[in-house]
């Protein structure tokens, strides 16, 4: 089972809406009932009953392709009689690339037993079998990590007395681009996440992470006397509230903004970066966080560096005898002309720049097993650098 704190409990009660039910507003309901996405993170496409238990639900992107395929869904489904209930996903421009998460409460979360759903050859159809119940219930791509929860979090991190919170900037709809930084130093690490608002399990990697790294262990406080940190863990608030697939609401994947900085949400990070670089504060490591169908980790090539140590074969090789049994893959390849994090940070200060990518499909106690590793060994060997 997975835990996790979420701004929206589920309640027996139905809710009651005064308009008429329409396949184009965020609800729709028949006599036996009701399915709604109005709660954070919540999209539930274009929803309509075809018979009185039976849904038939349109998944599309929020803007024209091309976009990534990550189709998100989460809706609420609150029964107003106990019977079982046939829901149908279709999606557009996209397939079925995440197995659902329910959830009673909308605080722990469990995947869909595999005897009932099944999913088309061709992936583009989720077809779901709910049994009767006469509680409501949450149905959702991945359980639901959104800007309260991150917000919690931030609160927690900054009691460190080693952190301090600022706001870099406001989103498009106005929600603040928060940062935790640590004390200045004459180096610096950057770590980000959540571009991409789907991809929940490169959150709770960077959570992990994150919290490892201000443990009070010998090797956390010898790291953070070194280097100041700089912590982004959300930077498409927006994406994440309105349950998007991939872009911020200008229409942008914010992880190919990266060099053209037209989103106010990368503009206000480059602003901390510009600030730094004035004061001849020397970036040495950059880790976006981010998921994917099977973990991986996106670096340069052995050969982009004029330095025995190799700093991204090294963590990896290292962290991973640590955990034979949890499957990555280390993947350097050659500098692309896209416009994301990784490859910004390569060019501009020719420093290791990684994408952290975690499974969309990983155990989530294993997340929380091996983020502690993988963040254990990123300070060792970057503490051996010179």
């Amino acid at each position: 089972m997975i835990s996790l704190p979420s701004l929206w409990k589920a309640s027996a009660a139905v809710v009651a809406l005064a308009v008429s039910s329409s396949a184009y507003a965020d609800y729709c309901e028949s006599s036996l009932a009701l399915v709604d996405d109005n709660f954070s993170g919540g999209n539930l496409g274009v929803c309509e009953f075809s018979s009185a238990n039976s849904v038939e639900f349109t998944i599309t992107p929020e803007d024209a392709p091309p976009i990534n395929p990550s189709a998100w869904y989460s809706f609420r489904l609150s029964p107003k009689q106990a019977t079982e209930l046939t829901l149908t996903l279709t999606f557009v421009d996209g397939h079925a690339r995440y197995l659902p998460k329910i959830s009673d409460d909308g605080e722990a979360w469990r995947t869909l037993e595999a005897s009932h759903y099944t999913i088309s050859e061709d992936r583009s159809t989720l077809t779901l079998l709910i049994e009767a119940r006469s509680a409501p219930l949450f149905i959702s791509a991945q359980e639901l990590l959104v800007n309260d929860d991150y917000e919690r979090w931030l609160r927690t991190l900054a009691s460190h007395p080693e952190l301090s919170n600022r706001t870099l900037g406001r989103s498009i709809d106005g929600r603040p681009i928060q940062a935790l930084l640590t004390e200045k130093k004459a180096e610096v690490v950057y770590l980000f996440g959540r571009q991409h608002p789907p991809e929940v399990t490169g959150g709770l990697a960077m959570q992990s992470f994150v919290d490892e790294v201000f443990t009070d262990t010998a090797l956390a406080r010898q790291f953070r006397e070194r280097f100041m940190l700089v912590l982004v863990p959300l930077i498409n608030p927006d994406g994440v509230e309105a349950g998007h697939w991939r872009h911020n609401l200008g229409g942008r994947d914010l992880n190919r903004d990266w060099g053209p900085f037209t989103q106010p949400e990368t503009q206000s990070i480059k602003r901390l970066i510009d600030e730094l670089d004035a004061e001849s504060i020397a970036p040495k490591l950059m880790l976006d966080f981010h998921s994917t169908q099977r973990s991986r980790f996106y670096t340069q090539m052995p050969e982009d560096f004029d330095e025995p140590l190799d700093f991204a074969r090294d963590w990896l090789e290292r962290a991973g005898l640590q955990m034979p049994d949890f499957d990555f893959l280390y993947d350097p390849r050659k500098p692309s002309g896209q416009e994301n994090t990784k490859n910004y940070f390569y060019s501009t200060y020719h420093i290791p720049a990684i994408t952290y990518e975690i499974g969309d499909e990983v155990d989530r106690h294993d997340i929380q097993k091996t983020s502690p590793i993988f963040a254990r060994e990123m300070m060792r060997v970057l503490l051996e650098r010179e």
